[in-house]
């Protein structure tokens, strides 16, 4: 048995001391070598680097927020110390709540812009796009009664501060009635006096958009301006011009 095991040693040992090539140097290991091993794409290497960053601005952040919370307790005694660990965990919780804050902005202002939800039943959805996104629309639709409202004031400027009787008066050009986005639609005139004492010039309206357009429409009022408004409020204030 010893035999065997010193006869092992011999050969192990013939066959270390063989001589064989050997790398000058010391060993470099670069990030062109990374490239090559793991093959990344740009897009990937990109978002790595992306990444990469975030969480070393996170790590810093952390460690800013430790030593302004280890300064504080010079003056306040109170305070824990606050481990680095605990900081990174502040610094991660605060930044989902701004995340969810954003979001929630975000959301709200998708919610309230102007035409981007149609009612279907008892329930809303997103409008369709029909080749123009919803912002080109209200653009659209804002010069449009902008047109409108410019020609009203000048038929009132010089027919006594009277607006027309009805929208088939001549002086006003039949492409201002219609509607930019529904071509086949007219706007709403309600008609009056640029001087109408019964209600301030601010909530007197004197043509509006559709029923099509949604449930906030763009409404010229009598002084000239032009307001969004919702449906109810028009018919609101509408009824309570009747007689």
């Amino acid at each position: 048995m010893g035999g065997r095991i010193r006869l092992s040693v011999v050969v192990l040992t013939l066959l270390l001391i063989q001589p064989g090539d050997a790398s000058a140097g010391m060993p470099s290991f670069t990030l062109a070598d990374v490239r090559r091993s793991l093959s990344l794409s740009d897009l990937t290497r990109m978002r790595l680097e992306v990444i990469s960053f975030f969480l070393l601005s996170i790590l810093l952040c952390t460690g800013i927020i430790q030593f302004i919370w280890n300064s504080l307790r010079k003056d306040i005694p109170i305070l824990p110390r606050l481990a680095y660990g605990k900081a990174l965990g502040v610094v991660v919780l605060w930044g989902l709540l701004f995340v969810l804050v954003l979001t929630m902005i975000s959301g709200a202002r998708e919610l309230m812009t102007p035409g981007a939800w149609e009612k279907k039943g008892l329930t809303h959805q997103l409008a369709q796009d029909s080749g123009q996104d919803v912002e080109s629309q209200i653009a659209a639709r804002v010069r449009a009664i902008e047109r409108l409202a410019d020609a009203l004031q000048e038929y009132a400027r010089t027919h006594g501060r009277n607006f027309p009787a009805n929208d088939s008066s001549p002086e006003i050009p039949a492409p201002l009635w219609q509607h930019p986005v529904n071509t086949n639609q007219r706007y709403v005139y309600v008609g009056g006096r640029l001087d109408d004492e019964e209600f301030s010039y601010r909530s007197l309206p004197l043509a509006y958009e559709p029923d099509e357009v949604g449930p906030d429409r763009l409404v010229v009022l009598a002084d000239g301006s032009i307001v969004w408004m919702p449906v109810n409020e028009i018919n609101r204030v509408l009824s309570q011009r009747e007689p």
